[in-house]
Formats: C-alpha cells, sequence, structure tokens
C-alpha cells in the first residue's frame, strides 16, 4: 500500500507552553517497504505514528493512501481505515488480562472474518511463528514482558493489514527472538506486501530495513545524509 505525507504540521499545547513538534514533515513509502524511524526521545515519532495510522490527525498537511486523504475522512472512515488496513505494535502489550494467549490474539481477527474456526486456526499459526504455541491457554499475567510482547506482535499481523505501524517492536526481546521476529516480518513483507514503519532506537534493526530515517526538528530526513 502506497502512503506519502506532505507537510505535516503538529504542534501540541499545554497551559501557557506550546511544542511545535512536527514541522512541514514529508514522506513516501512505496508498497512493501520497510521503514524505520530514529529520532531522540520527544521528537515526535510516536505522533508521527499516530498520524499514519489515523490515530490523530495533523493540525495541517495531509496523509494519503493509495490515493485518498485520510486526513479528510470521518470519524466512521478512520475507524474503517484502522480496522481494515493497519496493524498496531505498541510499547505497551493492551492484551486483556481476561483471555488466554490464543484468544488475544483472535481479538485481532474479529473484525476480519466471522469464521470462528478459521479465526482459531489462523491465530494459531501466528502463535506458533512467534514461538509461543505452548503458551495458548495462558493468561497475560502468567507470561513475561516478552512474551506478552510477541503476543501482541501476533495480534496486529495475523489479520495481514496493508500497513504496520511498531513502536519498539521488540524493546522487551533478547538477541535471538528479536532475528526471529524480524525475519517473520520480513516474510509477510515478501508475502503480502505489507508496508511496515517501525520506530526504534535499536541500531540492530536496521539490516532489516530498506531505509533508515531520523526524525528531527520536525523533519525525516534519510540516514547518513
Amino acid at each position: 500500500m502506497r502512503l506519502q505525507a506532505t507537510n505535516i504540521h503538529k504542534t501540541y499545547v499545554s497551559g501557557t507552553t506550546t511544542t511545535e513538534v512536527l514541522r512541514g514533515l514529508d514522506l513516501e513509502a512505496k508498497a512493501g517497504e520497510m521503514i524505520m524511524i530514529m529520532g531522540p526521545s520527544g521528537s515526535g515519532k510516536t505522533t508521527l505514528l499516530n498520524i499514519l495510522g489515523g490515530i490523530d490527525k495533523p493540525d495541517s498537511g495531509t496523509v494519503t493512501v493509495e490515493g485518498n486523504d485520510i486526513t479528510a475522512l470521518d470519524q466512521r472512515g478512520l475507524n474503517r481505515y484502522r480496522r481494515d488496513s493497519v496493524g498496531f505494535i505498541f510499547q505497551f502489550y493492551n492484551l486483556i488480562p481476561t483471555l488466554n494467549t490464543l484468544e488475544n490474539i483472535e481479538l485481532g481477527l474479529e473484525t476480519v472474518s466471522r469464521d470462528k474456526r478459521s479465526n482459531r486456526e489462523r491465530a494459531m499459526r501466528y502463535l506458533k511463528l512467534v514461538d509461543l504455541e505452548d503458551k495458548a491457554t495462558n493468561l497475560p499475567q502468567e507470561l513475561s514482558g516478552g512474551e506478552q510482547q510477541r503476543v501482541a506482535i501476533a495480534r496486529a499481523l495475523c489479520k495481514e493489514p496493508s500497513v504496520v505501524l511498531a513502536d519498539e517492536p521488540t524493546g522487551n526481546l533478547d538477541e535471538e527472538l528479536e532475528g526471529d521476529v524480524m525475519r517473520l516480518m520480513q516474510s509477510l513483507q515478501a508475502e503480502l506486501g505489507m508496508t511496515f514503519f517501525i520506530v526504534s532506537h535499536n541500531s540492530r534493526l536496521t539490516k532489516y530495513m530498506d531505509r533508515t530515517m531520523l526524525l528531527r526538528r520536525g523533519k525525516l530526513t534519510v540516514k547518513g545524509d
């Protein structure tokens, strides 16, 4: 899915303090591209992901997805865009504490299909891909932080969205599991043409990327420029 952000501005106001986070930011991604966004804390990386995902709107500028301007959509249109096209991997896992591991992953498929058997089979497939099939019936509180993160990754990817927005997706994983998860993302990128935007401070991930960009002073530049 081709995505283009043009001249994005975003400012936050807190009391008498005004903070300009994004200052005329431009970004263009081709379908099936994997892009990493790096930058210092507070530079606006999460704000940018929220705008690309239709969670937040810019003060000005446009985000077009396959030629459609999502910044012009009403709430129903944004809900449909997020439901049908976007997978989110947050720093916080947002797992439902009363659902087991498999059920948490199935939750990501409720808006995709009503076929419970098909959803169960697909959820188990992705559970195996993140090497947690033996934890299918465990509740979130019975999992380690790294295991919870892998469940959240499986939940986001199992609906096979066109765009995946990931905020520190491997932050709680050791280097071996980190590599497994990134190779899983690469395989889905190749097989399904998913477009990935990954925010991370982890320079090890750059080897998996098509491009790595730096967000500084409200704008993006290609790393190394």
